[in-house]
This record gives structure tokens, C-alpha cells and sequence, in this order.
């Protein structure tokens, strides 16, 4: 039997983005927030310097993994932030709560 203090609510699953809007808003933030880096450093090496695309991305990851916190305390409940998310869940609760109410 495990102990479950009755006033702490059971955890939320993520949200289930209806219509085709809510899901194209939640992939563009998936994309911005994995993709892109990736995708302007790989420019960047090309364009310049492998050792100049190199730093540009790992300076653009810490910039999205910074925006993914904001966005992550911005739109997750707070008894709902002890889970791991990932970009996508993040996506998904910040599509929800901000656009597809």
C-alpha cells in the first residue's frame, strides 16, 4: 500500500492537442526549440568555419534550452513540473495553455 497524501492531486497526462491548428503550433515550437539550432549551425559551418558553426550551436542550444525553461514555467502546472518533459510535451502544454483553450 502506498502512501498518497489526499490533498495532493494525481499527476496530469500531457494534453491532447485538438484540430490541426493547435498540433502545427505545437510542432513550429518543437522545430524552433530542436531543429533550428541545429539547422543554422550546420549553415553557419558551412558558410564560415567549422570551429565558428561549432560554437554558433552549442551557443544556440543554450539559448533554446533557456527559452524551453521559460516556456516549461510558463504553461506547466506547478504540482506537474517534477516530470521529465521533453521539447514536444513542453510544445504541447504551452500550445494548450496559451492558444487552444
Amino acid at each position: 500500500m502506498r502512501f498518497v497524501p489526499e490533498d495532493r492531486l494525481p499527476i496530469e497526462n500531457t494534453p491532447k492537442m485538438v484540430g490541426i491548428k493547435c498540433q502545427s503550433i505545437a510542432f513550429a515550437i518543437f522545430f524552433i526549440l530542436t531543429l533550428l539550432p541545429l539547422v543554422i549551425a550546420l549553415y553557419v559551418w558551412y558558410e564560415y568555419d567549422w570551429m565558428i558553426g561549432a560554437g554558433f550551436g552549442l551557443f544556440l542550444y543554450l539559448v533554446s534550452a533557456i527559452a524551453g525553461s521559460k516556456l516549461r514555467h510558463l504553461a506547466v502546472p506547478a504540482d506537474q513540473r517534477e516530470r521529465n518533459l521533453n521539447s514536444m510535451d513542453i510544445a504541447k502544454w504551452y500550445t494548450q495553455y496559451r492558444f487552444c483553450r
